[in-house]
């Protein structure tokens, strides 16, 4: 009895020098947060949740006296969070967010000017135009952090499907891809068609329809010569009609008309269609759920030499903001240089080969060989274009203004009207909304007195040319 008191008393004596030791580390954990400088960063960005941890982690190791909390914010809700943020004048010390655009943070004072940053000799390891006006830049100051340059669509290819129907050839135009599809359908007797893209998702039926139609009509969405906006245009009416030809002819699956992208892109993938048309995220999205048979060319043009174009534009989603009110400049400093240095290359192991820095400019050994195809495709597909922001800032509330107040329907829902049948008359739907929106953007400009219709035209806009300095200076 006595050696089992005994034996009793060691085992709680000892359990107390654990529990003690234990206090003791936490305490010190405790007192060691404590003594550091901690910056929060709030990332809304869904790669960010894989790459921000990595890079974060080594970040502390080099500089141990500073802490990262990283608070990866859900994207259905983050514009609330940010809201009350702005309210409170509570931001946090590194951001992203595309709630809001450049122009309304600096108007509200509210970010950081990141000059000592990104001095010129930076700026120039950069794609050219990342820094332009409007993009990372105004008033002459850099505001946002790049961490991608925009981003513009492709056609994907199933290599099975091609190889196991004895197709050698992926189409580069209309006419090819018609004949491929109905080939396709025919020899898998229906079980496979030739294109897919996701049509209830109207952000990419919008953006595709536009791109497509700029071969035929480069004014097409945005006449930037005149001022005013095009949706009746050749190029529409056309890229609309091939869609449904296509349709008709069994070479479009009809599940574009039920499904959004995500949906489309699995089709694709289990072989029920060759080519899927989608954003330059779809690569990496394939590889990471282990479908690696595929390809990517750009979209294909009705003549065999056509040439499209999208606007390159950096959104506020494509980098970073720092609050003006931060309290710890010097660490968040740090941190973004240390961004500079290690965020892209992190960036492309994931697979997304848009950054802001041209990709082939540093040494990685990318998920697939495909990284540098979309990257050359985008290189080739975007052009700068005239940004009424730079002639006159306050014409991003016209924007704003016009966002809030435009028609409800838009030419990627005139196009999936006309494939269901619900739209007959293509021409006079076009024109009508045509019209409409530009009544809602006269009617925006007509309501702000710092802003006239000469901001928006460019009468020196040469189609599929960038648009630079030397011809904003050509304006004046």
């Amino acid at each position: 009895m006595v050696k089992k008191c005994f034996f009793i008393m060691i085992c709680y004596l000892f359990l107390g020098i654990l529990l003690l030791g234990c206090q003791s580390d936490s305490s010190k954990a405790d007192k060691d947060d404590a003594d550091k400088t901690t910056i929060k960063l709030w990332n809304n960005v869904a790669a960010g949740r894989s790459y921000f941890p990595i890079l974060i982690e080594k970040f502390e190791k080099e500089h141990p006296d500073i802490k990262v909390e990283l608070n990866n914010l859900n994207v259905e809700s983050s514009e609330a969070e940010y809201q009350a943020a702005i309210s409170d004048r509570n931001l946090p010390d590194i951001f992203s967010t595309d709630a809001f655009t450049l122009n309304e943070f600096v108007d509200l004072d509210l970010v950081h000017e990141l000059n000592e940053v990104f001095p010129k000799d930076v700026q120039s390891q950069y794609t050219e135009g990342v820094f332009d006006e409007g993009n990372a830049s105004l008033n002459g100051n850099v505001y946002l952090f790049p961490v991608y340059k925009g981003g513009t669509y492709y056609m994907f290819y199933n290599k099975q499907v091609l190889n196991d129907l004895g197709i050698d050839e992926v189409p580069k135009t209309w006419k090819e891809l018609k004949e491929v599809g109905i080939e396709i359908y025919d020899q898998s007797n229906g079980s496979s068609y030739g294109l897919i893209f996701g049509g209830q998702s109207g952000w990419l039926v919008r953006a595709v329809t536009q791109l497509m139609a700029t071969e035929l009509s480069p004014e097409s969405g945005y006449d930037y010569a005149n001022g005013d906006y095009k949706y009746d245009t050749e190029g529409y009416v056309e890229t609309i009609k091939w869609m449904k030809d296509l349709l008709d002819s069994n070479a479009l699956s009809p599940s574009t008309l039920e499904t959004d992208s995500t949906v489309a892109r699995e089709l694709f993938t289990a072989g029920q269609a060759a080519f899927l048309i989608d954003g330059n995220w779809t690569g990496q999205l394939l590889h990471e759920n282990g479908f690696d048979d595929w390809g990517v060319v750009p979209l294909p043009t009705k003549n065999p030499n056509g040439q499209q174009y999208g606007e390159f534009r950096l959104g506020s989603n494509d980098g970073l903001y720092v609050s003006k009110d931060t309290e710890h400049w010097d660490e968040v400093k740090l941190f973004l240089e240390f961004l500079q240095e290690n965020i892209y290359r992190e960036i492309l192991k994931d697979g997304e080969p848009l950054i802001a820095k041209e990709a082939s400019d540093i040494n990685v050994e990318l998920p697939f060989s495909e990284v540098n195809d979309i990257a050359q495709i985008f290189s080739e597909m975007s052009v700068r274009v005239p940004n009424p922001v730079v002639v006159n800032p306050k014409t991003q509330e016209v924007r704003l203004a016009l966002q809030k107040n435009a028609p409800d329907n838009d030419a990627g829902s005139i196009l999936m009207g006309y494939l269901t049948g619900q739209v007959e008359d293509l021409q006079g739907a076009l024109t009508d909304f045509t019209d409409d929106y530009n009544a809602a953007f006269t009617k925006a400009i007509q309501e702000n007195e710092n802003v006239s219709r000469e901001d928006f035209q460019f009468p020196n806009w040469v189609p599929y040319e960038p648009y630079t300095e030397k011809e904003y200076q050509g304006l004046k």
